[in-house]
């Protein structure tokens, strides 16, 4: 359910190691998510989210962040933030989520239900530790910059996990 990749920059030979997607552990996670936005601590924005929407969502998904001005990289949580598409939408029931690790008292969306159930209501902006800029999640086509060197990275390694 996640994959990710070691970069090495082989002029300076800095690392990062991106890993993105969800796991099994996935549906406490995403509880766990939604407790620290409600309770302020991802910032006023998504807990003001909260508290108007009280039926909404957001994407707990692992990512890498890429600042816009320094070229600072980070891992994250997507948090963009969701609205059900039909006002009388419920909660959505799931069943198992994996063998080992049912978490069926847990109570999450996944991004297949974001896909089907729910619209886009607003991004999350992300700040860069490092200057205080706006960062922007990575594609997954989009080359990877050193942020020292500023040269591209060398993929070392691929990695999936979970």
């Amino acid at each position: 359910m996640g994959g990710g990749c070691r970069y090495k920059c082989l002029k300076c030979g800095y690392s990062f190691t991106a890993m993105n997607g969800f796991g099994f552990s996935f549906p406490v996670i995403y509880e766990e998510t939604v407790q620290k936005a409600k309770a302020g601590e991802l910032g006023e924005t998504i807990k003001t989210f909260f508290d108007e929407h009280t039926n909404g969502a957001i994407n707990a998904e692992n990512v890498t962040l890429c600042c816009n001005e320094c070229g600072n990289l980070a891992q994250g949580k997507d948090l963009t933030m969701y609205i059900p598409n039909d006002e009388n939408y419920k909660d959505i029931e799931h069943g198992r989520w994996t063998v080992g690790m049912p978490f069926e008292e847990a109570s999450y969306v996944t991004n297949w239900d974001l896909e089907e159930h729910y619209k886009e209501y607003a991004k999350y902006q992300h700040k860069c530790a490092e200057c205080g800029g706006d960062m922007h999640i990575v594609s997954d086509e989009e080359e990877l910059m050193c942020p020292k060197c500023k040269l591209p990275f060398d993929k070392a390694d691929r990695l999936f996990w979970d």
